[in-house]
């Protein structure tokens, strides 16, 4: 709890905050850097002063009961981006890909040409592997045909005759059949597996890896968020978040337990239940956001050790090419397509052009300098303590939109979405986008513009 003798301090935070970054560093250098500088100044300055830095904030999807790991000061989190590619991935609801991108297009050219031999080779195999098959089921049509294989009459006198066909094999199941098996397949690397036998598996063995890598994309989206700062009290929760009952429960509980051993040591079991013990790992599950990139290079490298990808020519193909393909993030998030950060509560939405500070800044749903992420946790912040770490001009800790749900979605779907279900939607871009300039150009960088 922050004592009152420290609002009383004639060294106020607010004064500390407006201090420039040291004079060796160049106004030319990135924003982020800057930012960085000025909290470590600040940090320093506050110890040394033995005033409070301000709390620490950590995203929670609360009624989902997941958390992010990582934790911090308000002002590193919100002015140095580290955050916004994570909240993006958690939001953003991939695009399938209509078809999936050609992997020879996208592979290096050294990795075309590899693979276009490759693949020559392979319908060589393929060629003879379909002219034995042809030969044994000529072969076991003639063991059919012999007496031997000819069943005798049955006891009501009926013809009855049957013959001992082939054996039902894994191919020969319907294709519908086959994608089912595929879906049972927990382990991505097992799916691969299957579907690197032949060319016809691995057309569902490739669904699957675009499955897998969807997976990685929009996992809170429509769950509902805040970003709780450690000093909120008990019995403190955003409105509409907790129902009347859930809240009488809570009330009725202490915090977690800490566990020495464990990388979350702090005890809270002496303590009433908060909206901020939600980010403990015995209550939530610590949520890992993955980068894609670098999950498929791990996929590709877990791969290669079940098999020698330069003996096995098929397998080869397949880590050259379409995991290549699959891993990239693009074919998810197009950057052809306008996107849109909604807030499925209040029905609102935040155009990502009305918020970039240039055109050229905008990747898709990835914004550069102030976007979709940078919107969210200037509006979903919630604690009882007003201590933030940043120049505070709009409440920030009081957040309006703590508690809702959201999604990051393309233009074009929304539309479609309100052409099916005719709900009216509010465009709230110019007032979010006038809230930003304020809270960005109330710090101490009046270049902040140009070094973004």
């Amino acid at each position: 709890m922050i004592l009152p003798i420290y609002r009383r301090s004639t060294i106020t935070y607010a004064s500390l905050a407006q201090s420039s970054p040291p004079s060796y560093v160049s106004h030319r250098a990135p924003h982020n850097l800057q930012a960085k500088l000025r909290t470590l100044s600040l940090k320093i300055a506050f110890r040394e002063l033995e005033l409070p830095m301000g709390q620490d904030f950590q995203l929670v999807a609360p009624r989902a009961k997941l958390a992010l790991p990582w934790r911090g000061n308000l002002g590193e989190i919100l002015f140095d981006g580290s955050a916004a590619r994570e909240l993006v991935y958690l939001l953003a609801v991939p695009v399938p890909p209509q078809r999936p991108p050609e992997a020879t297009l996208s592979a290096p050219a050294q990795t075309r040409n590899e693979f276009a031999a490759q693949r020559t080779a392979i319908d060589v195999v393929q060629d003879l592997r379909e002219t034995t098959r042809l030969k044994r089921k000529a072969n076991d049509q003639v063991f059919v045909d012999s007496p031997s294989c000819k069943q005798a009459k049955t006891k009501d006198g009926g013809d009855g005759t049957t013959t001992m066909g082939n054996p039902v094999t894994l191919s020969d199941l319907p294709s519908e059949v086959h994608r089912l098996i595929f879906a049972q397949l927990e382990d991505v690397v097992d799916a691969i597996s299957l579907g690197a036998t032949n060319w016809y598996f691995w057309t569902f063995g490739r669904e699957r890896i675009y499955q897998y890598a969807m997976s990685f994309f929009g996992r809170w989206a429509g769950h509902n968020i805040v970003c709780v700062g450690e000093d909120v009290e008990p019995d403190d929760y955003p409105p509409g978040l907790f129902s009347a009952e859930e809240q009488d429960e809570f009330r009725q509980r202490m915090g977690p337990e800490g566990d020495p051993d464990d990388s979350w040591p702090n005890d809270f079991s002496d303590q009433p239940f908060t909206l901020h013990h939600f980010t403990h790992p015995s209550v939530s599950k610590m949520e890992e956001v993955s980068n894609l990139y670098g999950k498929f290079t791990m996929l590709r490298g877990e791969l290669s050790l079940y098999r020698d990808a330069i003996k096995d020519a098929s397998y080869s193909a397949i880590i050259g090419s379409d995991l290549w393909a699959a891993g990239n993030e693009k074919a998810y998030l197009p950057e052809d397509q306008q996107w849109i950060l909604r807030n499925l509560t209040t029905r609102q939405l935040v155009r990502s052009e009305a918020i970039a500070l240039k055109p050229e800044f905008i990747r898709g749903p990835f914004v550069r300098g102030l976007g979709f992420a940078e919107v969210l946790l200037t509006r979903i912040c919630w604690s009882t303590s007003d201590y933030v770490g940043m120049v505070d001009t709009t409440r920030i800790s009081r957040g309006v939109w703590a508690g809702h749900c959201f999604d990051i979605t393309t233009r074009t779907r929304h539309e479609d979405e309100v052409k099916l279900d005719g709900e009216r939607w509010d465009d709230v871009s110019d007032e979010v986008a006038q809230e930003m300039m304020g809270i960005w150009g109330s710090q101490d960088d009046p270049n902040w513009r140009e070094n973004l």
